[in-house]
């Protein structure tokens, strides 16, 4: 048999643990190449749900050639990193980050399934890997839905919506609900109803032309959609029947659970995979917290107690971490498949779940995307083997695995080097690789035995990850080629260096395709400004007409559609820019609107053929994982001084008169997203009004007072008027149709964030959506740095490194030009990884003690500091060495992305800027830097 094991005999600068030795013998080959499902490596898949895809068809259509190499580079080349797309099914409700948009609000309603940026997703990546894996899952269900029946109906008639649509029809599903415990008698049943259904799609009565099955490969393809359960959040509580049912193990094909690595008290999932040949999948996992570029600056001792030495690219939350719970997630309960969510963060940050991701798609109008080093971690088991659903899969040996590292979600306690290493073999045993993760600050030695099978014996060659050295890119040293080992003595030895991750495989570097993903530019991520010369920041009248066609694949072919069919048609088609919270924002044709009796058709004069509507009225509001009112954010982060207005109109409402909401300076920092805007203008349609605070009113007003005020406004449905909220430094105004309502000054100011909109659970329509400069004031923080943001991307100390090729300066600014300035700490201060997702990239910085300083070079207005506090930290603050302000007591804050301290009124040119923390302050905790 194989074995892994321990000398007792470490080497003077390896883990006191000493060697591991792992040994790959030719029974343990024969027993896992005779596997069909549950050994094979099925490997890794993308969650595209919780609104976490939001912008992805913005990205695709501004900037398609960013778009194309993110989906490439996921999911194409002859060993693919994404071999699966999940989409979660939703009501427009929020489920974490955001709602997942609704295919069938109504039992009749053809499924819209244009909207959902998942299923397009998935479209897309077919360019590429044409036989994409596609699953599905529910959270919530629209409120037509209330039994098994009408699940089947809804679930049936969008999978086959999805395949006309789009040309692929979906392979797995798990018709139960996410994070629930499982139904099996319900599963099981639906899988009977699809092996045998001969009704095809369910339509609007005889004579509806998308009924039934529209040909016999329609028929065929639907009939081998195999079924998942549970997708609990926890070690799976369904094991034990599986095991003691043979008709529900033969009818239920996969089983899952989210998260948890560990197997149940029996090893019942163990036993699924190992006796009964059952595939088991991590189908809710975890990638990267933070940003991996920055997070080698960390000062973490990882609970070694070895002071502030730092992690590198290991400790909590990190690429190595993510890669010890792959395969502690094998050797414990045998999970072959992994599926992140989110794999893409393509939502605004600040919301929930942020930075928890594999690749960053935040600011779709510059098409800047970052891709973490979690991706080159996944390299390491993907383009060392081929990875799938079929008999060319490669296989993973448990006898020659073995995972000791601590934790379980996280898992994180690898602070000796303990051991783990995953070995995948190929189907006839003639390659092999060894993935090994060391996550320690400790070298380890592995020894490598393989014997009596066909790759025994074979050299083996190294790859190996790790963070870069000082003065180098950030990602220089991501699946480097770092030699071939010899067999002494039939024993391969590899050397693993901390903080690691390292591949030995017996393919031949012309064996392994090409490596390394695409590097970041942080030089390009430009602020949205549609006019840098002019007074407009952004502006969306919602018809798009000058607007390119779009490019999708579908059934094999690329074709070009126009913008908005592209994004869902006339009825409903997702806006440009924005993240929805809860509810539903959606482009309709203005047409259809007075067709329809929603608006009459004089109140459509001089509004364009399309408006902004919010879809979801009471009717259609269905359960929600976070309760909360229609909201979405819209722009950028780093606006800071700027009016915004849009004109609204309620359509017939019966009973209690609705509201519609504009917001300013809305930067995340809660899950419950009506309260997100630092100020919102909240109007009611009878007149009444609040100007609010973080939800927290700080003015008040009625219809009469607006009368008084001679703002014209008409009450009441049908009827447009123009709202407007304008943000300058501490004062907020509002403004009605022209004429200026009221302001408030606010002691303690946020800065900068994006625009909000919001309504009650009503039917709302916006139009002519202006975000415009305030003279005198600056406009946006040209950077917003992270804390843990000390060293260039570029690897040069001047920000530079090297000229770009200028297509991320959407402004005219070519990149070369830019610096994004970096942070020198001096004193006393800890910089961790790991904070909360509310925390700007979870990272925080603080500074401990009296002199500590953080400085930077920059030819920016002002520089502005962000973090939590309680406002009894002091800083001194210095220009060019000169102290300009002494002892400042910072603001107390709420949250960490919030202003606590600002410098304003540098003059022109380039200076040295230096906080330092005061004489008798307590201590701060710094999350980020802006840069007006």
């Amino acid at each position: 048999m194989a074995s892994v094991s321990e000398s007792s005999q470490p080497s003077q600068s390896s883990s006191p643990l000493g060697t591991v030795d792992i040994l790959i013998d030719g029974d343990a080959v024969s027993n896992a190449t005779a596997s069909r499902h549950g050994l094979t490596f099925k490997g890794f898949g993308v969650l595209s749900g919780n609104a976490t895809s939001s912008l992805l068809m913005d990205y695709k259509a501004a900037h398609p050639a960013d778009y194309w190499r993110l989906v490439e580079t996921l999911f194409g080349g002859r060993r693919p990193i994404m071999n699966l797309v999940k989409v979660e099914m939703g009501n427009d409700r929020n489920n974490s980050t955001g709602p997942n948009v609704a295919t069938m609000r109504d039992r009749d309603e053809y499924p819209a399934v244009r909207r959902e940026p998942g299923f397009q997703l998935a479209a897309d990546a077919r360019r590429y890997q044409p036989g994409l894996h596609v699953s599905m899952l529910r959270w919530h269900a629209p409120t037509w839905v209330h039994s098994n029946d009408d699940v089947y109906h809804w679930y049936k008639n969008t999978i086959l919506a999805v395949y006309r649509e789009y040309g692929y029809m979906v392979d797995t599903v798990n018709p139960d609900v996410n994070e629930r415990t499982a139904d099996l008698a319900w599963v099981a049943e639906f899988k009977r109803r699809v092996a045998t259904d001969e009704i095809g799609f369910i339509g609007n009565g005889p004579d509806d032309p998308n009924a039934g099955f529209h040909s016999e490969r329609e028929r065929e393809l639907f009939h081998r959609i195999r079924v998942i359960t549970s997708d609990e959040e926890v070690t799976g509580t369904f094991g034990g029947d599986l095991v003691a049912d043979r008709d529900l193990r033969e009818t239920i094909d996969i089983a899952s659970y989210h998260y948890s690595v560990r197997d149940d008290d029996e090893g019942n999932f163990t036993r699924l995979a190992d006796e009964f040949d059952k595939e088991i999948w991590n189908s809710e996992a975890q990638a990267t917290f933070s940003n991996s570029a920055d997070r080698p600056n960390n000062t973490m001792d990882d609970g070694r107690g070895a002071g502030r030495v730092g992690t590198r690219l290991g400790g909590i939350g990190s690429p190595l971490e993510m890669g010890n719970t792959i395969i502690k997630g094998f050797v414990q309960s045998r999970r072959t498949n992994a599926i992140y969510q989110p794999a893409i963060g393509s939502f605004y940050e600040g919301l929930e779940y942020s930075h928890k991701e594999l690749i960053s798609a935040r600011d779709p109008w510059s098409g800047w995307v970052y891709y973490d080093a979690g991706l080159a971690v996944l390299e390491h088991f993907c383009r060392f083997a081929d990875l799938g659903y079929g008999e060319r899969a490669w296989r993973a040996v448990p006898e020659a695995s073995v995972c000791e590292v601590e934790g379980n979600n996280p898992v994180c306690g690898a602070r000796h080097g303990e051991p783990s290493a995953l070995t995948l073999v190929s189907p006839d045993g003639a390659d092999y690789s060894t993935v090994i993760v060391n996550d320690s600050g400790y070298e380890r030695v592995y020894r490598i035995a393989a014997r009596d099978f066909a790759g025994a014996g074979r050299p083996l060659n190294v790859w190996r990850t790790r963070a870069a050295e000082p003065g180098r890119p950030y990602d220089s040293e991501y699946l480097l080629f770092n030699g071939t080992v010899e067999a002494a003595d039939g024993v391969c030895t590899i050397v693993v260096e901390p903080w690691s991750v390292v591949t030995a495989t017996t393919l031949t570097k012309d064996d392994v395709p090409a490596l390394g993903v695409p590097h970041t530019d942080e030089r390009t991520r430009d602020v949205l400004d549609v006019e840098p010369d002019g007074t407009l920041l952004y502006a969306d009248d919602f018809d798009y007409a000058d607007q390119p066609p779009v490019s999708v694949f579908k059934r094999d072919a690329m074709v070009e559609e126009d913008y908005l069919t592209s994004r869902g048609g006339d009825t409903g088609a997702a806006a440009r820019y924005t993240t929805d919270t809860n509810g539903a924002f959606e482009i309709v044709a203005t047409d259809l609107l007075v067709d329809n009796g929603h608006i009459a058709g004089d109140k459509s004069q001089g509004h364009g053929r399309h408006v902004l509507r919010q879809q979801i009225d009471w009717n259609h509001a269905g359960n929600a994982w976070i309760e909360g009112d229609p909201r979405t954010s819209i722009g950028d982060l780093r606006w800071a001084n700027y009016r915004v207005g849009v004109d609204v109109l309620f359509e017939e409402y019966p009973g209690r008169a609705p509201y519609v909401l504009i917001g300013a300076r809305e930067m995340g920092g809660s899950k419950f997203s009506t309260d997100l805007a630092a100020y919102d203008f909240k109007l009611r349609a009878d007149g009444v009004w609040l100007l609010r605070n973080y939800g927290n009113e700080v003015r008040r007003g009625h219809g009469v007072d607006l009368d008084l005020d001679g703002t014209g406004f008409r009450p009441g449905a049908g009827e447009w008027n123009r709202v407007e909220l304008e943000v300058a430094g501490d004062t907020i105004t509002v403004f009605v149709n022209g004429v200026r309502v009221t302001s408030w000054r606010d002691p303690h100011p946020q800065t900068a964030g994006r625009v909000q909109l919001g309504t009650s659970f009503d039917h709302v329509l916006f139009d002519d959506l202006r975000v415009e400069r305030v003279a005198g004031f600056a406009p946006y923080y040209r950077h917003l740095i992270d804390d843990m943001h000390m060293t260039s991307w570029e690897g040069s100390d001047d920000g530079l490194g090297g000229l770009g090729d200028g297509d991320g300066c959407a402004d005219g600014v070519d990149e070369s030009d830019v610096v994004v300035p970096t942070l020198d700490y001096a004193g006393e201060w800890t910089h961790d990884n790991g904070k909360g997702m509310y925390t700007y990239q979870r990272t925080a910085s603080v500074a401990l003690a009296t002199g500590a300083t953080v400085s930077l070079t920059t030819d920016g207005s002002g520089v502005d500091l962000f973090g939590p506090s309680d406002g009894s930290a002091r800083f001194n603050a210095y220009v060019d060495g000169t102290l300009v302000r002494s002892g400042m007591t910072v603001q107390p804050t709420a949250a960490s992305l919030r202003t606590a301290f600002q410098l304003r009124g540098l003059p022109a040119g380039t200076h040295r800027v230096t906080f330092e923390l005061a004489s008798g302050s307590t201590p701060f905790t710094l999350d980020a830097v802006g840069v007006l």
